[in-house]
């Protein structure tokens, strides 16, 4: 992780930290939150919704994977270092349609996020392939949140969009060539979330 990569992420915890530092300040209850499909995936995340006024409420969520995977080495004898490191931070505007917190919402939300992913090797895009760049955009969401006792809630959550991403395209064995710098722009799903949530009161 490079040093302006660093000070990025460290941004992100503190800009958390004043979010639910602030929050009681501000709203009358505060939702901590991470997102169970990204634990999946090995990816911690942490997230705060903080409400703003009747039916609305905002959140920032953040998420960083610094994994790398066992080496391996091809036929050739090149030796790749399999790593999926990405971060990545997600804002929402929500509207509930009943209380904030309570049943169906919508959301507007925003998407910046970094990656280096590459060399695994049981998927075939990314075998031999390494992927360095960074993605922006934004979408609309719709979810729903379950009451589980008086201070945890499950929400789900699934949105669609628009990204623009630009990377590196590289060998992915290690001091592999670049093979060539991309821009892709993609409309579809932008979002999913199974999300556990505990509350401030």
């Amino acid at each position: 992780m490079s040093s302006a990569d660093r000070g990025r992420f460290l941004l992100l915890v503190v800009t958390l930290l004043l979010l639910l530092g602030g929050g009681r300040g501000v709203a009358q209850t505060v939702g901590i939150k991470s997102n169970l499909l990204y634990l999946a995936t090995t990816t911690p995340n942490l997230g705060v919704d903080f409400r703003m006024a009747d039916h609305w409420s905002m959140s920032l969520h953040g998420s960083y994977n610094p994994f790398l995977f066992p080496q391996w080495t091809d036929e050739e004898g090149n030796a790749y270092n399999p790593k999926i490191i990405h971060w990545g931070v997600m804002p929402e505007l929500k509207y509930w349609f009943c209380k904030t917190y309570e049943r169906s919402f919508i959301g507007l939300h925003g998407i910046y996020g970094q990656f280096n992913i590459g060399g695994i090797p049981f998927i075939d895009q990314l075998r031999t392939v390494r992927y360095h760049g960074q993605l922006y955009g934004g979408g609309l969401s719709y979810g729903y949140q379950f009451a589980i006792g008086s201070r945890w809630g499950l929400e789900l959550s699934l949105g669609a969009g628009y990204l623009r991403m630009q990377y590196d395209r590289c060998d992915a064995y290690v001091c592999g060539d670049t093979q060539g710098q991309y821009t892709r722009d993609y409309i579809g799903p932008t979002k999913a979330a199974i999300s556990l949530v505990y509350f401030i009161n």
